[in-house]
């Protein structure tokens, strides 16, 4: 109830996983922020949860960055790893520094070649929101 005792990841297919290759395989890699890159998959936090993502799911990855205006201050931005499989963006994680996202985007490709770095819009203008 309180994530108390082994970690469980939620997967992409809704399921959550608790084996001891994926634990171990998380435990052992540093965070880039919210996010790890293990052996096995890509792994993350949001809203209390832990999820997983293999990497031959992610077809593109990109930084996308939000400018937020306060009032009487500078701007500040905010930099989000934005996730993409079948045309819609299922991961959005924020980071405060564009470094961060940068080295993921690098790693991510090393890690698996197939992936493509970089925004495309879609053809008929209309952004892909979660699903």
């Amino acid at each position: 109830m309180f994530g108390f005792g082994k970690p469980r990841f939620k997967g992409v297919d809704k399921k959550y996983i608790s084996d001891p290759e994926h634990i171990e395989d998380y435990e052992s890699t540093q965070a880039i922020g919210r996010v790890r890159l293990g052996k096995l998959c890509l792994y993350y936090k949001d809203l209390g949860k832990k999820y997983y993502v293999p990497y031959d799911y992610i077809e593109r990855a990109f930084c996308r960055i939000s400018e937020c205006q306060p009032d009487d201050s500078p701007a500040y931005y905010y930099y989000r790893l934005i996730l993409v499989h079948g045309g819609k963006e299922f991961a959005n994680l924020i980071f405060n520094e564009e470094a961060d996202v940068d080295r993921l985007l690098e790693l991510i490709k090393e890690i698996n070649p197939q992936v493509a770095i970089g925004y495309v819009p879609p053809a008929d203008g209309k952004r892909r929101y979660f699903s």
